[in-house]
């Protein structure tokens, strides 16, 4: 609006006397004698007026030193509409028949009526002398106020009231009500008119003012942040906009996939990717296939699988390159995840050479077995084919076979020559035994097939040849009791040793020394054997000892019982038996116990003193306790009573293979030893050899190659058998040394 709109021309007295209100108004605390005395009636806001702020008696307005005089009663009509609008107050002239209730300090309003009515007396007002010539001067003033509009508006308009408050805030008293005139509605615009130009200036000053504190402190980055989201949050349009851009951003994202795979590789994220690769002439893994992939490369392992990781996202470029094979470059898209891609083949286009592996007893063949020269290398086929592809091979290379659980083999090739090779695979796990080819005890270790010889330990001379030598079934280890050290006790009684040796290096270890040693078998690392301690009486409660000792640590020779003798002691099914004498109380109580290799876990089978032990199946043991009989099904709690003695006390030695399915044991049957393998899933028999002489230590090489032994009087001597067929292989001759067996006492 403009100024010419908002303020009349005003001049002389009138607008002085407009200024004195103002004054008032804006300064109420001024003192009185600064005041206009036209000002001092305060007009209360209209739209504040309620009829509940008329419910109470009227006081007439608070005059200081205005001379009274009589003016006509006015009342005031409160128009309620049906609209939602405050209601209108309306100054009518009052009734001379009413005039009886002017004096009246309550005024209630109409209950039958929307209209309600409140007679409010004024005091009568005598003007001064200066009033009056006050008034006169404005009156004779020109006036530039459109008096005709002002008047027709009081005329056409409701005349209205305002709620002045009394001057005392804690009088309890009800503000009075007084009509608004013409003149109260020109003030009331001119006065909204500076207040609205001064509080502009004040805000501006105050914005001037902030703006300067904050050039000269500064301003940090984080209030900075603070005040751009603020900004952006309190803006409708600049919120608005961003919330649009950003899901126009995730559609384009999700809709497009060149957007959506920068949006992520920007952020850092990477996937990986897999496959394998194949020869295509054998379809048999290749190894050492070099893969690139989005910047990343990697060599295929010995089933020719790779993966990659840090790749980006998105279309890529795949690389699959071998020398003497075709290269193979492929267009490829990244996802988010893992990407496991199919397999590729490589055609060959070198030169082939074809190698035929078996095993060497059984002459089956054998699959998996990695054929490599140089960096080429290639896999045997189910059928124990290899086809080996090199790039201008030179006149003569040598190829290198090799195969889990198989000795390494090496053979050489002419480059001309393209007649197929075959390879008979030994196994990689060593026999140990004893000869006295030398005229001394000696241990040796020999391959399967009788190759690669070796001395381990050296005889002392000092061995009586009651020695015993045992190797673990899947470690490169082996136990041997010997009197080598040649140490005596105070009978001068030779003490037998306890020596671990070690395959690998061919170093051993001293365990422990006594009178008497022997071994029962190993569970897991632990060797469990029985001594008779050094030094100790025949009367002795502790004079045995059941041990275990844990070969890989060195330190763990744990006993686990103790007593004058022991009746038994077994190994079944990994759990340690034993049944201590009632000789000499103070050792181990009397019954059968079954315990963990380790010692713990001791349980009580029979509180009775057991006097036998016979393993008459896998599964079975029969206990003999005075002149009673007992079935003990392997892994109950307590046997069961049987009505006599069974047919056959035979006491079985079983040996279980590495992978557990299968055990070996050793009959005699006319003479003659059998041997027989036992299936623990089927529970069925097998007899594999009859053969005299054939006697204990039996041991498994593999989980289906076995070495057992022939004392005859023509030969002591140690053969390889391999169980899936082909005849047995003599590996050496040997001493006649022990083994696991049964338990003997002395």
């Amino acid at each position: 609006m403009a100024d010419d709109e908002r303020k009349p021309d005003l001049v002389g007295s009138e607008y002085d006397d407009i200024e004195r209100r103002v004054d008032q108004i804006m300064e109420p605390d001024k003192p009185e004698s600064t005041k206009s005395k036209s000002a001092q009636v305060s007009k209360p806001d209209a739209s504040s007026l309620s009829s509940s702020d008329v419910s109470e008696p009227l006081s007439p307005p608070d005059i200081e030193e205005a001379p009274v005089v009589k003016s006509t009663p006015k009342k005031i009509k409160i128009i309620h509409h049906d609209s939602d609008n405050e209601p209108e107050i309306k100054a009518v002239e009052a009734d001379p028949e009413d005039e009886d209730t002017t004096d009246k300090e309550e005024l209630n309003p109409s209950p039958d009526s929307s209209e309600s009515n409140y007679q409010i007396d004024q005091p009568e007002y005598v003007p001064d002398a200066n009033e009056a010539s006050e008034a006169q001067a404005e009156d004779e003033a020109p006036q530039t106020i459109d008096e005709a509009s002002v008047k027709k508006s009081e005329e056409t308009e409701p005349l209205k009231a305002k709620v002045v408050p009394r001057k005392e805030p804690n009088s309890g008293l009800k503000p009075d009500i007084i009509p608004i005139t013409a003149d109260d509605k020109l003030t009331d615009k001119i006065v909204d008119d500076i207040v609205a130009k001064e509080g502009d200036e004040v805000l501006q000053a105050e914005d001037q003012k902030l703006a300067e504190s904050n050039v000269k402190k500064g301003t940090s980055f984080s209030d900075k942040l603070k005040n751009f989201f603020a900004v952006w949050w309190l803006s409708k349009w600049a919120r608005w906009g961003t919330i649009l851009v950003v899901l126009a951003a995730v559609a384009a994202f999700i809709a497009f996939p060149g957007t959506r795979y920068f949006g992520l590789n920007s952020f850092g994220v990477r996937s990986s990717a897999s496959l394998q690769v194949l020869d295509n002439s054998t379809q048999q893994p290749l190894k050492n296939v070099q893969v690139s992939i989005a910047g990343q490369s990697g060599i295929t392992t010995v089933d020719g699988t790779v993966e990659l990781k840090k790749l980006k996202l998105g279309p890529s470029t795949l690389i699959i390159q071998k020398r003497a094979f075709a290269t193979i470059s492929q267009n490829v898209t990244l996802g988010w995840g893992s990407n496991p891609l199919t397999s590729y083949k490589l055609t060959p286009h070198g030169t082939q050479y074809t190698i035929l592996v078996s095993q060497f007893l059984s002459k089956k063949p054998v699959a998996k077995v990695e054929a490599t020269s140089g960096d080429a290398s290639a896999l045997s086929d189910d059928k124990g084919e290899i086809k080996l592809t090199l790039d201008q091979p030179a006149d003569t290379f040598d190829v290198t076979i090799k195969a889990d659980g198989y000795r390494d083999e090496k053979i050489t090739f002419n480059a001309t020559s393209k007649a197929d090779q075959s390879v008979q695979l030994v196994p990689s796990t060593k026999h140990v035994f004893v000869s006295k080819r030398s005229g001394k005890f000696d241990v040796y270790q020999i391959d399967a097939d009788g190759k690669n010889e070796k001395l381990v330990l050296a005889g002392t001379g000092n061995e009586r040849d009651d020695m015993v030598v045992i190797v673990h079934p899947t470690e490169d280890e082996a136990a041997l009791i010997s009197t080598r050290d040649s140490n005596r006790n105070s009978d001068g009684y030779l003490l037998s040793t306890l020596t671990m040796l070690n395959l690998k290096d061919g170093t051993n270890t001293k365990v422990t020394q006594s009178e008497r040693i022997q071994f029962v078998d190993w569970i897991g690392s632990r060797l469990v054997y029985v001594q008779i301690a050094s030094g100790t009486s025949a009367g002795n409660p502790k004079r045995y000892r059941l041990m275990s000792y844990d070969f890989k640590d060195g330190i763990n020779n744990n006993e686990i019982a103790s007593s004058n003798y022991f009746n038994d002691v077994l190994i079944a099914q990994n759990k340690i038996y034993f049944a201590p004498s009632s000789a000499y109380a103070g050792g181990s109580p009397i019954g059968l116990y079954r315990v963990d290799a380790n010692g713990s876990n001791k349980q009580t089978i029979m509180a009775q003193e057991t006097w036998n032990a016979f393993r008459t199946a896998y599964d079975h043991i029969v206990l003999s306790i005075e002149q009673k009989w007992f079935d003990y099904h392997i892994g109950d709690n307590a046997p069961s009573k049987l009505d006599g003695a069974p047919a056959n006390l035979t006491n079985r030695v079983y040996i279980d293979s590495p992978d557990g399915k299968k055990s070996l044991w050793i009959d005699s049957r006319d003479g003659k030893g059998v041997l027989i393998s036992y299936d623990i899933g089927s529970k069925k028999e097998t007899t594999l050899l009859t053969k005299s002489g054939l006697k204990y230590p039996v041991r498994w090489l593999t989980n289906n190659m076995i070495v057992y032994r022939i004392s005859t009087e023509q030969e002591t001597a140690d053969y390889v058998y391999n169980i899936d067929g082909g005849d047995p292989l003599k590996i050496k001759d040997v001493t006649n040394t022990g083994g696991i067996d049964k338990w003997y006492y002395y």
